[in-house]
């Protein structure tokens, strides 16, 4: 079974996981790759310099039997077919002969002796007999005064395919990981997945159902001729008419979550209009809680959904009306071209809560209920729209919200 990926967040938080895993992971393959290296470095470096070390210890042999480092040491360098690719100081630091036309300086050699120059290895046989590792290795006659560094053999492809190899066995490892990783993944969201495909199903199919009583309850409320009830009565009629607009105006935010997966039909769109409509909707609601209007509307219009467009504007109204102060409450709706700004002196919204305000699920007042879906649907669309939405809020004054196209 392959989970499914149903929307991006599930595919953030994957890949999310993924990464966390694959940098710690990553981590400690650097680690071992690295020391892996470091061997293998060490290793070309030493099969390299063991024949110079061989060429070193006749040379020196050579030199005690001879007495001094004269022409007939370099006749027989060449009858045995010795690297000749040295320079030699004596004691007093003069060159007696030299076949390097460029080497490195002294201070470049490290501590045993050898430095990598220009591709090519060279060795410090002065240096590298002093080294503790080598001091057995090579024997030296208590006359013998000379200084000695050799050019090897060219290892920089050696080097370069060490390094190569290296690289190619990482990123194999962390492919392998990642895929090993994946798959574990993969399992163990698996229940979790098939509880969100059950709860997702369960809530469409729930979706679906809501809708029609709801319509019967309004549609059978606007038919009612309220002059036979009593004054009492209507108030209870009302009640049920705000009550079945809460769950409608709920009703459509879960439909756009669940169906609304692209825009619809885009058309020009009289905001003025589309305002009026849903200030009639939320009259009830407005005359509830005995909310006064302040409004200044202009004849404007947007290239939109015209359903997601009401979607927005229910949604900002809804808040404005839900947090806003049970009596003395207001609500400024200020329209013009390109822009529409509701504004109200409710609740407001703490400083440090602010970054959270279109975070989906996130509710800032726990006695009014909700979901936390709504504002952030609103966010959701006005992407879709190239709308750009500004907010300031302040606790115990109220919030502004602007919207601009």
């Amino acid at each position: 079974m392959v989970i499914a990926m149903s929307n991006p967040e599930e595919k953030s938080v994957i890949f999310k996981i993924l990464l966390l895993y694959l940098l710690t992971t990553g981590i400690f393959l650097s680690i071992f790759f690295t020391i892996y290296y470091d061997r293998g470095y060490g290793l070309i470096i030493h099969e390299k310099s063991s024949d110079l070390r061989e060429d070193y210890i006749t040379l020196v042999q050579l030199i005690d039997k001879n007495g001094s480092f004269d022409n007939r040491v370099l006749e027989k360098i060449k009858i045995l077919d010795l690297n000749r690719n040295f320079i030699i100081y004596d004691k007093l630091g003069n060159i007696l002969y030299n076949k390097l036309e460029k080497y490195p300086k002294k201070k470049y050699f490290k501590g045993n002796g050898i430095h990598i120059f220009q591709g090519y290895i060279f060795i410090d046989f002065y240096q590298m007999r002093r080294y503790k590792h080598y001091k057995k290795q090579l024997p030296h006659p208590a006359s013998f005064n000379y200084h000695i560094v050799m050019k090897g053999a060219y290892i920089l492809p050696d080097i370069w395919h060490l390094r190569l190899k290296t690289a190619g066995f990482l990123l194999l490892s962390l492919i392998g990981v990642g895929m090993i990783a994946y798959s574990l993944l993969k399992l163990s969201l698996r229940p979790l997945q098939n509880k969100i495909s059950f709860l997702d199903r369960f809530i469409k199919d729930t979706t679906h159902e809501i809708n029609t009583p709801v319509s019967i309850i309004l549609m059978s409320i606007e038919r009612l001729d309220q002059k036979k009830f009593s004054s009492d009565n209507i108030k209870k009629i009302n009640r049920i008419q705000v009550a079945a607009k809460t769950i409608a105006s709920i009703y459509q935010n879960l439909l756009f979550y669940n169906f609304s997966k692209s825009i619809g039909e885009i058309k020009s769109i009289d905001m003025k209009t589309i305002l009026e409509q849903r200030l009639d909707f939320f009259t009830p609601l407005l005359h509830q809680k005995h909310i006064k209007l302040n409004i200044s509307l202009k004849p404007t219009s947007i290239n939109a959904n015209e359903d997601e467009i009401k979607c927005i504007i229910d949604n900002i109204l809804n808040n404005a009306i839900k947090y806003n102060k049970p009596d003395g409450g207001q609500i400024w709706i200020d329209l013009k071209i390109g822009q529409l700004c509701i504004k109200d002196n409710g609740c407001g919204i703490k400083t440090e809560l602010k970054d959270k305000i279109f975070e989906r699920y996130s509710r800032f007042n726990d006695s009014q209920g909700g979901f936390g879906i709504g504002l952030a649907l609103v966010k959701e669309l006005c992407k879709r729209h190239k709308i750009k939405i500004t907010y300031d809020s302040q606790p115990s004054k109220g919030s502004l919200f602007c919207l601009k196209w």
